[in-house]
């Protein structure tokens, strides 16, 4: 009794101080260790994994540090309107200053320190128009940049809704597939029933544990594809690679909001694309390039002035230097150049700019029309998958109300085991066909948001 007192009051000073530490534990509120951080799951909605996407994207932020470059660009433009003040200063010490000889006597010419501190005021009057239109080249190219920007974020954008897409058809794929072995399982354990009841015979159970074999290699292929498919959206939305998301979208996707008619979807698109913005102010610039380059033969004026004080002493330590020691003088200068003759160097300058003009033309037209079979196209996939949607829906139903009939006839013993596993074949065909349906369609529908230029408004980033 003694010692089985002891045992038991072990066992409770035991249980005692492990329920105190798990209390204080609990109580001080202990981080996890960051491995089991680490396995928290995140859940991503579309719109969420698109916010990390423009977060962390190098490709979009690379494009929004040429923007900076653009605005500099603007700022140095407008310095060449602006006039110009330089400080100077110098200090001059002459070891040996020049002498002449007068009379038999000797004279230095100068003296042993000089001392200089002088401002410089420039400002252009007229550059042959250069200085405006300069203005306005930098100003094109900082709308550029914009636009360019604006384009790239719809093109992330679309790549994150097709990575979000390929993840729920992977899932559901993945569904489909465990839904087929499920039912070939079952349909197995029926046939072993009747085979017992000696209803069936040896190749029925046969042929149905060969469609139980045969309906497992597709449950790992949808799984593997499932992980390759949330590998590569962690990808782009840069996620490492060690976490785990949990999508919780769906691939029935709100289509409200785009044109139904190929006409509509091209006169959007036309008008919204930020590429096809950006090739039209790429022909502006280039054409008021051409009158940069004409400006060069013009009239060159400019104004300038200039203020020096001067000071000339021998001592060495300028204890003797007096602010009213220093000599002052101004100078103003108005400054006129026309070129003559530079060896036909501008003649060049301006043909290479004309050349760059017609071609910026060639490249705004070549993509207009490019935009406009890619609306037409896009239109035509969106209808395309939304008619493959509905066929697809009402295969499903028709394949599951086969499948059911039998199954009935099947059990009643009116059909073969054939039969039954023609059905189930024809389910999982039509379950499958209308889930890759549901995402065409979907992607369809991204596709032609991104065409429009629907996907370029940054609006929501700011």
């Amino acid at each position: 009794m003694t010692v089985s007192r002891r045992v038991k009051l072990e066992d409770s000073m035991i249980r005692t101080v492990i329920n105190a530490v798990v209390s204080i534990v609990i109580s001080a509120g202990v981080a996890l260790p960051s491995s089991a951080q680490q396995d928290d799951e995140i859940v991503l909605s579309l719109d969420r994994a698109v916010e990390l996407a423009l977060r962390n994207n190098e490709a979009l932020l690379s494009t929004r540090v040429e923007e900076d470059r653009a605005r500099a660009r603007v700022r140095e433009a407008y310095s060449e309107a602006l006039p110009k003040l330089d400080f100077s200063s110098s200090i001059t010490r002459n070891w040996a200053l020049p002498e002449f000889n007068f009379g038999g006597q000797t004279f230095k010419v100068g003296t042993d320190n000089v001392i200089n501190f002088g401002l410089d005021l420039s400002q252009t009057i007229y550059r042959g128009g250069q200085v405006g239109v300069g203005l306005r080249i930098a100003r094109y190219y900082q709308r550029i940049s914009a636009s360019n920007t604006d384009r790239m974020r719809g093109n992330i954008v679309h790549q994150i809704h097709d990575g979000y897409y390929d993840v729920l058809l992977a899932e559901a794929t993945l569904e489909v597939s465990t839904a087929a072995y499920d039912r070939a399982e079952a349909q197995y354990e029926g046939v072993q029933r009747f085979y017992e009841a000696g209803t069936v015979s040896d190749y029925d159970v046969l042929r149905a544990r060969v469609e139980v074999t045969n309906a497992l290699p597709p449950v790992t292929q949808a799984r593997n594809r499932l992980a390759i498919a949330k590998a590569d959206l962690k990808r782009l939305i840069g996620l490492p690679r060690k976490a785990r998301i949990r999508c919780t979208g769906s691939l029935d996707v709100d289509v409200s909001g785009l044109p139904e008619d190929i006409e509509t979807a091209v006169d959007r698109a036309l008008t919204n694309r930020s590429d096809l913005k950006a090739a039209r102010l790429q022909t502006t610039m280039n054409d008021a390039a051409i009158r940069l380059a004409r400006g060069e033969n013009g009239l060159d004026v400019s104004l300038s002035a200039g203020y020096l004080m001067q000071a000339q002493v021998n001592d060495p330590g300028f204890k003797s230097l007096g602010f009213n020691d220093f000599s002052r003088s101004w100078n103003t200068l108005i400054n006129v150049s026309i070129p003559v003759f530079d060896g036909r160097q501008n003649s060049g300058r301006i043909m290479q700019a004309q050349a760059d003009y017609e071609l910026s033309r060639y490249v705004e037209r070549q993509l207009g029309k490019q935009i406009e079979v890619d609306a037409t196209e896009a239109v035509l996939n969106v209808v395309e998958a939304s008619e493959r949607v509905r066929a697809g829906e009402e295969a499903v139903e028709l394949a599951s109300r086969g499948l059911s009939i039998a199954q009935v006839q099947y059990e009643g013993g009116v059909s073969t085991q054939l039969e039954l596993i023609d059905a189930q074949f024809v389910l999982k065909q039509a379950e499958t066909d209308h889930v890759t349906a549901k995402y065409d369609y979907a992607t369809a529908a991204a596709n032609l948001r991104n065409v429009l230029g629907m996907m370029d408004d940054r609006s929501d980033d700011r």
